[in-house]
């Protein structure tokens, strides 16, 4: 294996970005691309028994990294039954990305340890948006690592300071990025020359972390897949400022 097919394999999708629900057609999509990353998505609560149930009978194998994303929205009744449902997940060692508004309870979620995400949210949210909103999290969760999303920071503040100081601060817990464009409706989207030139600023600091789109490019956009899995090549392997990272 080459050393830029290794750097590709650190690539690939959310299987909510590729297909809404249907998570066996999106990890069949990318094993017929040689995609070697992903993430299992189970956005909305009701998808998440179904996905659970099915980890037996899929084959996986090719994937040398696999995250799984838990649902962004349910009540706090419903907490309970998100962890006990999350346990087979747990046990696979997989990393668990969770968004901070859903951990009601965080001794609830001690028992992922290192593999839970807690993911940085877009100015929609009321936490987790800051470096002080999610040092909060932290110091509930000690263990717990950051999933970065780069298009969320980015839509909260484009001059990128905030996303400097997301990387500044938590550099030794960045386990996992996402990468996208938010349009004005927050829906995540293909990235634009001006979003992968912002994120090229960033690339030497994610040299080896495993790298998510969530671009949503359901079959009506199955065309520009592979051009949106090459624009996240190109801003996160070309990097526009190579030592920005090296003293942190």
């Amino acid at each position: 294996m080459s050393d830029s097919d290794a750097s590709s394999h650190r690539f690939g999708f959310s299987t909510g970005a590729l297909e809404r629900g249907n998570f066996r057609s999106a990890v069949s999509w990318m094993k017929d691309h040689d995609m070697r990353t992903v993430e299992l998505s189970a956005l909305r609560f009701d998808e998440l028994e179904p996905l659970v149930s099915q980890l037996d009978r899929m084959d996986l194998d090719s994937f040398s990294y696999i995250s799984f994303h838990a649902p962004s929205s349910f009540s706090q009744d419903q907490e309970a039954r998100v962890i006990e449902l999350l346990q087979p997940v747990r046990e696979r060692k997989w990393n668990i990305v969770v968004h901070p508004d859903v951990i009601y309870t965080p001794q609830r979620w001690e028992c992922f340890g290192e593999h839970l995400l807690i993911e940085n949210m877009d100015r929609r949210k009321a936490v987790g948006r800051t470096v002080s909103e999610l040092s909060y999290f932290f110091d509930l969760l000690p263990q717990a690592r950051l999933c970065l999303d780069v298009a969320h920071a980015r839509q909260i503040d484009s001059t990128l300071s905030l996303l400097m100081g997301l990387i500044r601060t938590f550099t030794e817990r960045i386990a996992e990025v996402h990468i996208s464009e938010l349009d004005s409706r927050y829906r995540h989207v293909p990235m634009s020359d001006h979003a992968v030139t912002d994120y090229q600023r960033f690339a030497s600091c994610f040299a080896n972390t495993h790298v998510i789109i969530e671009s949503m490019l359901d079959r009506s956009l199955e065309a520009i897949r592979l051009e949106e899995f090459h624009l996240a090549q190109q801003a996160f392997e070309k990097s526009i400022n190579p030592n920005l990272c090296a003293s942190y």
